[in-house]
C-alpha cells in the first residue's frame, strides 16, 4: 500500500516522529544521530542523541531531552545542525527514496520513509570536517509500537561505492520482510544478523558484526527519563516491550554475486528482541 492510499485518521492519543541519520567516514569512524518527538494525550517529550564510534578511542554517547533540533529538507538535501553538540551536517542523496507503510490497523499506522538509502555526507564538528557515506530515514508512528505485531525486529542498511541495501524484518508467528537493493524492491530474501541473501539475484551480503555500537535495554533506559515529561506513560507500556533487548552493530561487509566479490562496504544494523523478558 502506498502511504497516500490510507483512509485512516489518527485520534491524536499517540504520535511519534523519529529521525535517524548516520555517517561512516573513510577512517572507519561511524556516527548515529537521532531526533524524536513523542506525543501522548497532549503531553510531549523530545529527545536527541549522538553516538560517535572512533576506532582508536571507542564509543561515546551524548543525549538530552531539551533543545531538540530536527533535520531540515530543502529540495534533495537534508541538513541537520545541533549547536549544543557542536555539529552541522549535509546529507546529499546517492540513491532514490524508498518508503513503506509497515503496519496499519483501525488504531493507527507505522510509516517508514527512507529519504536517502545512500548519502554523500559532510559533517563539521567544532573545527574539524568529516566526509563519507551516510543514510537518512524518518519513522512516523500513529499507534503505540507495542501494538505492532512483532516479537523480533531486524533492520539495517549497507553502503559501498557501488551498491546500497536497506532491509526490515518483523517476526511474530510469521515474518514480514522488506528489502531494497539500489532502491529496487526485492520480493524474496533471507535476513539474518550476520548474513542476507537474495536468491533471485544470487547475491549474498556477509556482515562481520565486529563492532557493537549498542547492547542494552534501551526502551527501559529511556523510559526513566520520558516519564519526567509524560507522567504515567510507563504504566501503559507492556513489560515485555519495555524490557526488550536491543543490539546494534557496525559491520564490515562483502556483497558477493556467484561467489565472486562484488563490492566491499559497511553496514549499521540491529536486532531487537521483544520477548527477552
Amino acid at each position: 500500500m502506498n502511504i497516500e492510499e490510507s483512509n485512516y485518521k489518527p485520534d491524536g492519543k499517540f504520535h511519534l516522529d523519529k529521525w535517524f541519520l548516520d555517517f561512516v567516514g573513510i577512517k572507519g569512524e561511524a556516527m548515529i544521530f537521532y531526533s524524536a518527538k513523542l506525543t501522548w494525550h497532549g503531553l510531549t517529550a523530545s529527545y536527541t542523541s549522538w553516538l560517535n564510534y572512533d576506532p582508536p578511542s571507542g564509543i561515546c554517547l551524548k543525549h538530552r531531552f531539551h533543545n531538540v533540533q530536527f533535520p531540515q529538507m530543502e529540495k534533495n538535501l537534508i541538513t541537520w545542525t545541533d549547536k549544543k553538540f557542536g555539529i552541522s551536517g549535509i546529507w546529499e542523496p546517492l540513491s532514490e527514496m524508498v518508503q513503506a507503510r509497515i503496519f496499519e490497523s483501525r488504531e493507527g499506522f507505522l510509516d517508514w520513509k527512507c529519504y536517502q538509502p545512500a548519502s554523500k555526507v559532510k559533517l563539521r564538528i567544532a573545527d574539524r570536517v568529516f566526509e563519507g557515506l551516510g543514510y537518512a530515514e524518518q519513522l512516523t508512528l500513529a499507534i503505540p509500537p507495542w501494538k505492532v505485531p512483532m516479537d523480533e525486529l531486524r533492520w539495517g542498511h549497507f553502503n559501498s561505492d557501488k551498491n546500497n541495501m536497506v532491509w526490515i524484518e518483523l517476526k511474530e508467528k510469521e515474518k514480514r520482510q522488506w528489502l531494497w537493493l539500489n532502491s529496487e524492491k526485492i520480493e524474496t530474501c533471507i535476513i539474518g544478523d550476520d548474513r542476507l541473501s537474495i536468491p533471485q539475484k544470487d547475491m549474498v551480503l556477509n556482515l562481520d558484526r565486529a563492532v557493537v555500537l549498542e547492547s542494552e535495554k534501551k526502551i527501559f533506559s529511556l523510559m526513566g527519563k520520558i516519564i519526567r515529561y509524560i507522567p504515567g506513560f510507563n504504566k501503559v507500556v507492556p513489560t515485555g516491550f519495555l524490557m526488550a533487548d536491543e543490539t546494534k552493530w557496525f559491520s564490515k561487509c562483502k556483497l558477493q554475486m556467484n561467489d565472486t566479490g562484488l563490492s566491499i562496504g559497511s553496514a549499521i544494523h540491529e536486532f531487537v528482541n521483544f520477548k527477552a523478558f
